[in-house]
Order: structure tokens, then sequence, then C-alpha cells
């Protein structure tokens, strides 16, 4: 099976309308013979094979024929991608074709497809200079058996679809906690990661699917799941796949829009019912190509959820939101800083004290020296004023030098505060922790190329206390579950949990003897009880995560792959205090977002 990225650089396949006898093709191959019981065809590359089957689909230049009389074996798939070439000779089959095919069996990696890119922008840290280098990312994706280098193709006749498989993964029901097992023999009835690739080529039909993951109008994929195989420990307070501790949900799948399919965007939680296709493979995921259109117009509306409004006391609030790269320079700025000031302002009930992430410099992107993001921040107080809020004063610590804190190459992104006037709340002092002269040295500095955390220390009626804003470093590098490492890796944990013992040393360090209350907020890009946050949770000042006081299923801040996870976080330690944390769910599941992230909202009681 192949994809457009090979395809769109190659003439127009087709097919030869061969008239001789099956001997022109030489001797038949059943296609599970073709594709074997593992992820890697078992004939040489240079084997001329003949298949037969029925057009199940087209996807790109190329065709899936799959056979009508399966084999006894559930382990190999009767279906396979047929990449006819680059001959400018030949005419696309149509859907439900009988044909005779003779090719060469091959194992194709597939080229990344948008939003992953073959290419990416790569700053050299403390200087204004940015590089384009070729993305690693392909070197991870499985292998797709096809048949390639096709010479001839005869239809000989038409015939009905062969029905679809049950789309039903080990794990589906049950908790499942890898999607294969190193060193293991090839096992679709155990491991999920086997499970797909036996189906590779194949038609499935997942059954009363519901949309788990947003989907913007013009994108070709989105998730789905099946809704019996999601149990109530699966679920968000909102319906929703909730990541669960030792289980990675091969019930949440890929699928990709059909053919001809108008731009459509359903809401998360629309019922879509019984949804067939053909499994495929792309940008290291495991997916559907669905056959059928989808009339958006005849969608029935998610089920309504009824679920009590927050409501908030008369304490201190404490907000913690994500901005995903806010910058005054960014396409439709003005309309987003209004949006978001509109939340603030409506949704977080004008808090006390916002910590910021991911605020650009004021040109955003770009080989600039420009570090400041005076204009972006000032546009963001003047907007939540316009919408009826308190004015607020920021501590905005600008980087020392260009491309020192990571994300988007000359974006700057850095962690900020903002601070209501009227607070009563004394600042006493603020920092930019570890912005050393080590600052690009990666063996030295943890934070080397990443946000660097904002510590203030304030008093709120006489009493003292630290907030730490942070922005730990993401999950880029990790290896996926369904990429050719049999035993995937989260490459990147091993960098944030330096972060979060760097921090916790200095934090030890500063307070140990006395320490008085200490919040953590902002965007750990982790989940609080994983490896790379344990020296937060270990460490002697007695940190807390705080989740949604309304529950565990409240708890969420983003979505990643259709499943919610919580990744922003307020951790208390220090001094005990009266504290409570609330999940606002109103971006990760939105068609319309503001950012990719949940805001969350504290309230601490200062009068204990």
């Amino acid at each position: 099976m192949a994809y457009r990225d090979q395809i769109k650089c190659l003439c127009l396949a087709a097919l030869l309308i061969a008239s001789g006898s099956i001997n022109a093709h030489g001797a038949e191959s059943p296609i599970a013979s073709v594709q074997g019981a593992d992820h890697r065809t078992p004939l040489p590359f240079d084997t001329e094979v003949t298949i037969t089957g029925v057009v199940t689909g087209h996807f790109g230049r190329g065709f899936f024929v799959q056979s009508p009389q399966p084999d006894s074996d559930a382990a190999t798939s009767e279906g396979i991608f047929v990449f006819p070439g680059n001959s400018s000779t030949f005419a696309v089959p149509k859907r439900g074709d009988t044909v005779r095919v003779t090719g060469k069996p091959d194992e194709f990696q597939p080229f990344p497809v948008p939003p992953i890119m073959r290419t990416r922008k790569v700053a050299v840290c403390g200087t204004t200079e940015i590089n384009e280098v070729q993305s690693d990312d392909r070197k991870s994706f499985l292998r797709i058996t096809q048949l390639n280098s096709v010479t001839a193709v005869e239809v000989t006749g038409s015939a009905q679809l062969p029905a679809p498989a049950e789309f039903n993964p080990p794990g589906a029901t049950t908790d499942i906690s890898f999607a294969d097992v190193p060193n293991t023999p090839f096992n679709p009835a155990k491991h999920p990661r086997d499970y797909f690739e036996a189906l590779e080529g194949m038609r499935v039909i997942i059954r009363d699917a519901i949309a788990v993951s947003r989907k913007e109008p013009r994108w070709e994929t989105f998730w789905v799941a099946s809704q019996a195989s999601l149990d109530a420990s699966e679920k968000s307070a909102y319906g929703l796949p909730l990541t669960k501790a030792g289980h990675v949900f091969p019930e949440v799948f890929e699928v990709h829009r059909a053919k001809d399919q108008p731009p459509f965007a359903p809401t998360v939680g629309t019922p879509l019912g019984d949804l067939t296709g053909i499994m495929s493979y792309q940008n290291g995921v495991y997916m559907v190509i669905l056959d059928d259109i989808i009339d958006a117009a005849s969608l029935p509306q998610p089920a309504h959820v009824e679920l009590p409004a927050p409501t908030f006391g008369e304490g201190v609030r404490i907000a913690t939101y994500n901005a995903e790269n806010m910058s005054v320079a960014s396409q439709g700025a003005a309309l987003k800083i209004k949006r978001m000031a509109d939340q603030i302002v409506t949704d977080l009930n004008s808090p006390t004290v916002i910590g910021l992430q991911e605020v650009q410099d004021d040109d955003g992107e770009g080989a600039t020296a420009t570090t400041t993001a005076q204009l972006t921040i000032e546009a963001l107080v003047q907007a939540i004023s316009s919408a009826g809020g308190p004015l607020y004063k920021a501590i905005a610590l600008d980087p020392v030098l260009p491309n020192t804190d990571g994300g988007a190459p000359g974006g700057n992104i850095r962690n900020v505060f903002l601070i209501r006037n009227d607070a009563g709340l004394s600042i006493k002092s603020s920092e930019r922790l570890f912005d050393t002269a080590d600052r690009c040295d990666r063996d030295a500095n943890p934070f080397s190329s990443t946000r660097k955390p904002v510590l203030v220390e304030v008093e709120i009626g006489g009493k003292p206390f630290v907030f730490v804003n942070l922005h730990l470093s993401s999950k880029l590098g990790d290896d996926g579950l369904y990429t050719n490492a049999e035993d995937p890796k989260p490459g990147s944990t091993a960098g944030r949990k330096r972060q979060a013992e760097r921090l916790v040393s200095e934090l030890e360090r500063r307070y140990g003897a006395n320490p008085p209350a200490i919040i953590l907020m902002g965007d750990f890009n982790d989940h609080a009880d994983s490896e790379a946050l344990e020296p937060i949770r270990d460490s002697n000042l007695r940190f807390d995560f705080k989740p949604d006081r309304r529950g565990e299923s409240f708890t969420a801040s983003y979505a990643f792959n259709g499943v919610r996870e919580a990744i922003d976080h307020f951790v208390i330690g220090g001094a005990q205090i009266e504290a409570s944390a609330t999940y606002l769910n109103l971006n990760a599941d939105a068609l319309d977002q503001v950012s990719d992230h949940n805001p969350v909202i504290l309230e601490i009681d200062t009068t204990r």
C-alpha cells in the first residue's frame, strides 16, 4: 500500500486490460501468502506474483484488492494495495471489479503528510540563525506491504465487495498496557499492533462510532471510537475517552475521509453510525480509509451531558493557561486575543493571578533579534479591560538572547504572569530561573533551549507565597505505539525528569528550612503520576498535584489522538494551604479553539 506523497510525483497509473489467458500472468498466489503472518512479506522483492480479487477502493493513484475467499489463518491479511507505477498507458479499475494483477511484492515506508512535514526548522540557540533540516519521522514508520512493479492487470468481471471484518482489537473492552511485546511471535489475538497489521488492506467495520477528536473542515483525518468499547472508567465527565493508567486505547482509532468527501467538521461526541472502510497506515498510525461520504447535515447531535457550571468563591483565584503561541504578529491575532480575553473575564471570572505559557515575541516566528513581548502582552491586557475585566500588570521577563527558550524558531516563547492591579497582592521579587551563561549547554543546563520557569515571591494578607510558572519540554522524540519500535520508548521523559530534578533542588535549597506555600503551575507536558514528574512528587517540600475538585473525570486539559489527558497542573508544596482546582473544558474539544489547552483555576483560602 502506498500513499499520495509517493504517488503525486509519479504519472497517472492505470489498468492494463489484458486479453490473454491466466498464463500471461503466471501462477496465482493467494494475497494472504504475499502478506504473510508478520509485518513484512515473506517473499523476496524480486519475486513476480499474480493475485486475484475484488477492487475494494482507491487511495492516491493506487487501489486495494481483497480476496473474496479468505484462508483459515486470521494472522494473514486478505487485502493488499496495488501501486501500478508510473506507466502512462493504464486506466484505473473500478470499485467492485474483479481483477488479476501481476507484480512484485514490496515494503514501502510511507512519506509524512501534513500536519507532519518532511522538513522542519531548527534554530541555533542564542542566535538568529534558523536552518531547515530533514525530518526523521519517516524513519520510524512501519512499512506497508504492497504490490509494485506491476506488469499486467486484467479485469475479469465484477463482484460484491467482501464483507468487512468486525473492528475489535485486543484491549478494546479490557485494559491493555502495550501495543506489542518485544521478542515474541506475531500475535494478532493479543497484540494490537499485530492485529492491525493482520487486517492491512482489508475492509473493516467500526460499529456505532462517535467522533472523539475535533476536526477542522478540510482535515482529512480524525479519531473515532465504538461507543460499546468505552466503559465508564475510560470516559471523561463529557462522555469522551480519558487517559487511564495501564491502558493504551487501541479502540480509539483514526479514520481518513472518503474520496470526494466535502469539507465537514463534526462536533466532538457526534454519533456517526457504523463506519466501513479499508485498514491502512499513515503518519505512524494505523487508520481506516472510509468507503462512503459522510452526510454532515444528517448527523445527529451529540448526546447532551447535563453538568453543573463551575462556581468560584471569594478567595484568591489563580489561573494557568497555555496561550498557544500568542503574538500580535500572528495571523488572526486580534481575534484570538479578544476571544482569550473574553474567556478570562467570563469563564475564568477575572482571576487574581494568571500564569500564561507560550507567549511569543512581538514579531512572532522568524529570524530576527526581537525577544520582547511587550506589545503582545499589552494587547491582551487591554482586551481584558475592554471585555469588562480589571486591569492587570505583567511580570514578563524577556529571554536574554534569541532562540534560547525553544518552541517555534524565532518565536521566543516564554512564561508570563498577569496580576490584577486591585489584587492587594505585594510582589517581592521575580526571576527567570536557570537563565544563566550555560543556557545553550544541554549537558549542563536541563532548561537549555527550553522555556525558563518564572518564579515570583509575593505576600497575600501578610503571608508569603511563591509562584512558579512552568512549561517543561514537549514529548517530541517519543516512539509512537504503532511505529517500528516493538517496545516504544518515551525518549523525552529523561529531559523532563532532569528539569523536575533541577527545579526541586533549587526550591529545596532556597526554601527547605522554613518554606512558604509554593504553587507550581503551567504546562508540565506529562501526567501527574508520570516518571518524569517523580522528583516533584518525592520532594521534601511535599508537593501535591491537585485534580479537579469535582473528580478525576473532569481532570483534563488537552486532547491527543482522541484521548483527553491532564498535562497542565497546579501543584502545591511547602506550607500547607487549603486549595481546590477546576479544569474548564473550553478549548480541547471545541471546534473553534482559542488555544489547544484548557485553562485551569486554583482557588486558595488565605485566611487559614
